[in-house]
């Protein structure tokens, strides 16, 4: 019969008796009834006291454990025993059925646990291992303790992008970065969302990797499976799934961790690489050491392992918290949908920010409100996230960010672009995350918050794109942009360098070229929204080529035009469900105005360019979209192809006048018109800075149709003539009449822009000039 201990014995772990033998039943039930009612009444007093110091409106993370859990702990407190025993099993079997997997090993925390699980898969003792120098696929967007134990396994981890709607990887990406050597994927579940896991089992399957599911953050979201209507809980799909119990997840033991696995194979080798390789914890314990009968079975090491082991009283803490799961997951999802319908009426926040999506097939349990700042105001990032600290609500980055850009990546891996991860890049500069909590929000905390967040002042800065900038319109709209930046006397030497980027106090301009892409094929137009990440367009790209080219081949201009215009429109469209709204102005051909079109040469053209005002129109019908055109006829200037077969009219007629005038000036020039009849031509400036003016000014869903100024062909001819100094004749063939007609122009009179016009003498003597420069310098070289 074990004798009585004293208090200083305690610590034992043979003695279980916390109490003098001679108390009596009666007694002890009164003595242990008293001090729980002291723990709970001493909790309650300084949890009040606290709640009237406390100034943070809306914290990271709210005290998740209360008296239930002190009075556990302390029990196993006065039981003596303090290590690894029967209120982790507890834990443990409760934890599995939770999840609904029979086998689970708890350690001392969520790191400790991806420690074991990648430890796991490189035992050279299980039948399936990695080796040295194997590839782990692991997301950009992920925590360090998902990366170093790979590391430190003698692994290589192989970065992959993540959507920046949900902060995980797709399977496209997955796909993209599969190669021969490519052994596990170490899939992270950020914020209570995942990939859809039917995709990635597949892809795990095809490819016959092992999956080790980082759960420590979505402890409790579903996903559905590919049988039924089942679903399954995060982290069971895998050969390994990972969880943390820090203080601010979803439940808590102070520290902690627990890992699934799916086989009694694995169970034990889990069990014994958690304290230091021996035997103790082997479910065939017996079995094993009957093999060696020569060492003392107390101390038998059959594999290499560490410490990781939790202690009692966190076992007996997460047994309360298991528990509250339910509870508390409960009131995470009615707390982010209530914070959802209070944005959804507020159009001011969906201008600025937009909250982090579920992935198809997932229910998270949120771990808290993912937030990206919409695109114009990234800038303003830290700034905000300051503001809101002030204003009593925490914030953190989305886990650490796209972890590529970490120092320790750097030292320890192969050399990485952050550039190349641009889903992961969004997510470094415009994301955050405010809590959720396992307790029901005030409404008027919502309220609250919502509110402190848009009181903020926010100003944006544009990442403006424009399409076709080698053309005419676009070198006038460099011109401007250069012009608000410079001084007057730095602008000339400017307009003719190849810079394609100009910042200004509040945009930046991207000019592209050929060099950034062809923009007919999708890959290519993908790519260029990646990099830049634009907030508007400029369109102004068109293809075309000589009337005899497009006449010839008209299949292949429509296609060609059709597909430039509808890539631009369909991935701003897909952009800017991560990015913001995206606002694109596309520059029309007043040739859509035709009536008949059927022996033009270029019909193909005119029809390729009512398609696109026809998208634009059903974009905006569809998807509510900002995307907006504009148009007006012979708008003419420097800066365009020397080509009179391709070139706009006004340009045709000077350069016709002017090469006669140094060919011939005597000899008249044969014009293809009727000289009287009347037309509207606008100098490319003008309408360069009616584009600039609508980005700001112009959301219709009508094309805005810009007019010029009126003047009959006899006396555009004249004013060209006079520029030109051409003092040879000219004559009309009144067989092919000019057939544009005038259109209604009543729209851009009614919102009487700003803008200082150009008088029609001064733009053609521009024009002309610029033209004689251009051919000299041409026939020189």
């Amino acid at each position: 019969m074990p004798t009585t201990t004293s208090s200083s014995t305690s610590g034992s772990p043979n003695c279980h008796s916390h109490l003098p033998l001679r108390h009596t039943s009666s007694t002890l039930d009164n003595s242990v009834a008293s001090w729980r009612s002291a723990i709970a009444t001493e909790w309650n007093v300084r949890r009040a006291a606290d709640k009237e110091k406390e100034c943070v409106l809306f914290p990271l993370a709210m005290n998740p454990f209360g008296e239930d859990e002190i009075i556990a702990m302390t029990e196993v407190l006065l039981t003596g025993r303090l290590t690894l025993g029967p209120q982790v099993e507890k834990a443990e079997k409760k934890f599995a059925e939770v999840v609904g997997i029979p086998y689970v090993v708890m350690v001392n925390s969520g790191s400790s646990a991806n420690l074991l699980a990648v430890s796991a898969i490189t035992n050279k003792l299980r039948p399936i291992h990695c080796e040295p120098g194997d590839e782990v696929l692991v997301p950009a967007v992920c925590w360090s303790t998902s990366v170093f134990p790979l590391l430190q396994n003698g692994l290589r981890p192989i970065f992959v992008d993540v959507d920046p709607r949900t902060f995980n990887v797709t399977l496209a990406e997955l796909e993209r970065k599969i190669t021969p050597r490519v052994k596990a994927v170490m899939a992270v579940h950020v914020l209570g969302n995942s990939i859809d896991m039917r995709q990635m089992m597949t892809f795990v399957t095809r490819h016959k990797l092992m999956l080790i599911e980082d759960t420590c953050e979505s402890l409790g979201s579903f996903c559905e499976t590919d049988t039924g209507n089942e679903r399954q809980m995060l982290g069971t799909f895998g050969d390994f799934g990972t969880f943390s119990f820090y203080f601010s997840h979803h439940i808590t033991s102070g520290e902690g961790g627990m890992i699934t696995c799916k086989t009694e194979e694995d169970y034990n080798l889990l069990r014994c690489l958690r304290a230091h390789g021996w035997t103790r914890h082997l479910t065939n314990r017996n079995m094993v050491e009957e093999l060696y009968p020569d060492i003392d079975s107390r101390f038998l090491f059959v594999n290499i392992g560490y410490n990781l082991r939790p202690l009692e009283v966190q076992g007996a803490m997460l047994s309360v918290q298991i528990d509250k799961l339910s509870q508390f997951n409960a009131c995470r999802r009615d707390n982010l949908k209530r914070i959802r319908e209070i944005i959804s009426r507020n159009e001011r926040f969906h201008r600025l920010m937009s909250l982090m999506e579920a992935s198809p097939g997932v229910d998270p349990a949120w771990f808290g409100v993912g937030i990206l700042l919409h695109r114009p105001y990234a800038h303003q990032r830290h700034e905000f996230l300051k503001y809101l600290e002030e204003n009593g609500i925490e914030n953190r980055p989305i886990i650490s960010g796209n972890f590529i850009r970490q120092p320790c990546i750097a030292s320890f891996c192969e050399q990485e672009h952050p550039e190349n991860y641009p889903g992961a890049e969004v997510i470094h500069k415009r994301g955050f995350f405010i809590g959720i909590h396992q307790i029901a929000l005030d409404q008027t905390v919502i309220e609250k918050l919502v509110e402190i967040m848009l009181a903020f002042p926010f100003q944006p800065q544009h990442v403006i794109v424009v399409t076709g900038s080698h053309r005419m319109l676009g070198k006038y709209i460099r011109n401007i942009i250069l012009k608000q930046t410079l001084e007057e006397e730095t602008v000339s030497s400017k307009l003719s360098s190849p810079e394609n980027k100009i910042k200004t106090k509040n945009s930046e301009w991207i000019f592209l070229t050929q060099d950034d892409g062809d923009l007919r094929q999708i890959e290519d137009v993908t790519n260029i929204f990646r990099r830049f990440q634009p907030t508007r367009i400029l369109h102004c790209a068109a293809y075309i080529a000589s009337n005899e080219d497009m006449y010839n081949k008209p299949v292949d201009f429509w296609l060609d035009n059709v597909k430039l215009n509808n890539n631009i429109l369909q991935i701003a469209f897909e952009f800017q469900l991560w990015s913001g709204p995206i606002k694109v102005i596309s520059i029309l051909s007043a040739n859509i105005f035709l009536e008949n079109t059927q022996h033009l040469k270029t019909e193909s053209y005119i029809f390729a360019q009512r398609s696109l005002q026809q998208l634009i129109r059903w974009y905006r019908q569809q998807h509510n979209c900002s995307f907006i055109s504009l148009l007006s006829d012979n708008v003419f200037g420097a800066y365009e192809d020397l080509n009179t077969d391709i070139d706009q009219f006004v340009n045709t007629l000077i350069m016709k006048i002017v090469s006669q005038q140094e060919v011939d000036p005597s000899t008249s020039v044969v014009l293809t018109n009727t000289c009287t009849t009347e037309c509207e031509i606008l100098f490319a400036h003008d309408y360069a800075k009616i584009i600039v003016w609508a980005m700001d000014n112009y959301d219709e869903d009508e094309t805005l149709l810009v007019s010029g100024q009126t003047i009959s062909i006899l006396e555009l001819v004249q004013l060209i003539c006079q520029h030109a100094n051409f003092v040879g004749g000219f004559t009309f063939d009144n067989n092919v009449e000019y057939s544009r007609l005038l259109y209604d122009t009543n729209s851009i009179a009614r919102l009487n822009p700003p803008i200082q016009m150009t008088s029609l003498s001064t733009a053609i003597q521009h024009t002309v000039e610029w033209y004689r420069n251009k051919k000299c310098k041409e026939s020189i070289i």
